[in-house]
């Protein structure tokens, strides 16, 4: 009966990665040809052919495919459980791995997270921003252990608290037509070179909830990854953006900027933080989010 073991999806997983035996051999901490026996070796040890050769690269085969997603799947929840172990092992409380999925949410999160380290003082905190809109599967794979994002997909194996209520504006420089219209209409867009996050229009508020049902576009969308870079086009006229109320107002000391409420009534948002159900009972994890939802409230940070 064949036997896979973790060492044969980590050599998998290491190969598919660098494409060559050379690299993966020294990500391994091993010597090309001690990587092409273990390759002959698994292949034997499970019995079925997992690579094939096409020219000197080694490409999967079907069942390799299926044991390099199996490998994606399992090898974080390894690495996950000897990181907790390790953790009880040294008495520590743990790391909580934050994923952001909000571009702005950056900000805010600063302001969490440091009283919170005061109170905490045997957790640390990891930001992987490399999550950015596509959080969900990293939280299912144990990846991360709370999402950051304006936009919770609810699964019945994650649970997603509402933590901070706020507005989208349109935000314009000093100079722009618009600065002084209490509140801005689709039709005044249409002109506009709209500066936005590199995220795909269907994830766009402006676009979903105020420009697309109008039938109306801006004349050009300039992606810009960075706030500061964002606000520094804008203040100098190069277009216009939509950012969080709160955020353009802590910008305001360093940049000249109008905030402008988006039609009527505006666009009414909320920051979620997502973690999975098996987490119920991580005390720093879910300290965390009600610290989050309640920050005046600093008995839930007792350890």
């Amino acid at each position: 009966m064949a036997i896979l073991e973790r060492n044969h999806l980590m050599i998998i997983q290491e190969v598919a990665r660098e494409g060559s035996l050379t690299a993966a051999a020294a990500r391994l901490n091993l010597t090309q040809p001690a990587l092409s026996h273990a390759v002959r070796k698994i292949e034997i040890q499970l019995g079925v052919k997992i690579w094939r050769r096409e020219g000197r690269s080694l490409v999967l085969t079907q069942a390799g495919q299926w044991l390099l997603s199996l490998a994606n799947r399992l090898l974080p929840q390894f690495s996950l459980a000897e990181e907790r172990l390790e953790q009880f092992a040294n008495g520590e409380r743990g790391t909580l791995r934050i994923g952001m999925e909000c571009h702005p949410c950056y900000q805010w999160l600063l302001n969490v997270v440091s009283p919170y380290l005061e109170r905490w003082p045997k957790v640390d905190v990891d930001v992987r921003q490399k999550f950015q809109f596509g959080g969900i599967g990293a939280l299912l794979g144990n990846e991360i252990d709370i999402l950051v994002t304006p936009d919770p997909l609810y699964k019945p194996e994650l649970k997603f608290t509402p933590v901070f209520d706020y507005e989208l504006v349109l935000v314009v420089g000093s100079g722009h037509r618009l600065r002084d219209v209490q509140c801005v209409t689709p039709e005044q867009l249409a002109d506009e070179t709209l500066i936005t996050y590199p995220v795909p229009t269907e994830r766009l508020d402006i676009y979903t909830q105020f420009l697309q049902p109008a039938g109306i576009a801006p004349r050009q969308q300039k992606q810009i990854e960075t706030t500061d870079i964002m606000l520094v086009m804008v203040s100098h006229g190069r277009g216009v953006a939509v950012l969080p109320r709160w955020l353009v107002e802590e910008y305001a000391t360093r940049f000249d900027l109008h905030a402008i409420r988006i039609g009527k009534h505006g666009i009414a948002k909320q920051i979620f933080l997502g973690r999975r159900e098996t987490d119920e009972d991580v005390q720093y994890l879910t300290n965390f989010i009600k610290f989050a939802a309640s920050p005046g409230d600093q008995d839930v940070l007792i350890p």
